[in-house]
């Protein structure tokens, strides 16, 4: 019986897509503030596939190089398409999502609850000294994505909208109620609901292309803006 539902392909289409939404609005249509808020789904969809990465993985090591590669990639396309140079003052969200990972081996030498938690703490820090894109509370996603991989659903999703409070963020109202826009990252959880867990592709050429759509989108969007 064929397994229905997203598949990962389908799953890091829509992360890639929001995420081109989203930096469009941010570089290009900042006026346009509905794309911003759209690209907030961006982000949790790449977390879970992190965690799902570092479950299945048989080989850590090459994982942490390639994304150890796409930091080296996107730090200089970041910089150029939001500080329009370089910049050491705010590192890409690679930067995060590798230290995500090696917080994430680090989690799996324990089995113990309280030691995954504190394993947390440095690494959560650390993004917060190094200026990360989305800083400690990004990696506390990837662990909150991590802590409760086997729980049901809806404490999964109560957990990641709790910690989706914690990313600091512009305000904005509707209906006359005023929210974190992050908060609305926590509509990323319908196509991760949807998610069958199934791989279409072992193609290493499409895996690449996904890892290069970052810098690669970066590097458009900042050529068009200095045009």
């Amino acid at each position: 019986m064929k397994q229905r539902g997203l598949s990962q392909e389908g799953l890091k289409i829509i992360a890639c897509v929001t995420m081109l939404i989203d930096h469009i609005g941010a570089v290009l249509l900042p006026q346009y503030f509905s794309l911003r808020m759209i690209g907030r789904i961006a982000f949790p969809i790449y977390c879970f596939l992190l965690v799902e990465g570092a479950h299945y993985t048989k080989n850590p090591g090459k994982y942490a190089l390639r994304l150890g590669i796409g930091v080296l990639l996107a730090e200089l396309p970041f910089d150029l398409a939001f500080s329009r140079g370089w910049s050491w003052g705010y590192q890409s969200v690679m930067v995060t999502l590798l230290l995500g990972f090696l917080m994430l081996l680090c989690m799996e030498k324990t089995g113990n609850i309280l030691l995954k938690i504190l394993i947390v703490v440095p690494f959560a820090a650390l993004a917060e000294i190094c200026q990360t894109d989305y800083g400690a509370s990004g990696v506390i996603l990837i662990a909150a994505f991590a802590l409760t991989r086997t729980a049901p659903k809806w404490l999964q999703a109560v957990v990641v909208l709790v910690v989706l409070g914690l990313v600091p963020s512009a305000m904005i109202r509707i209906g006359g109620v005023r929210f974190s826009v992050e908060l609305l990252g926590i509509l990323a959880m319908v196509p991760i609901f949807c998610y069958s867990g199934r791989k279409l592709s072992s193609s290493r050429a499409l895996q690449w292309a996904f890892y290069l759509f970052y810098p690669v989108h970066l590097t458009v969007i900042w050529l068009i803006s200095i045009f």
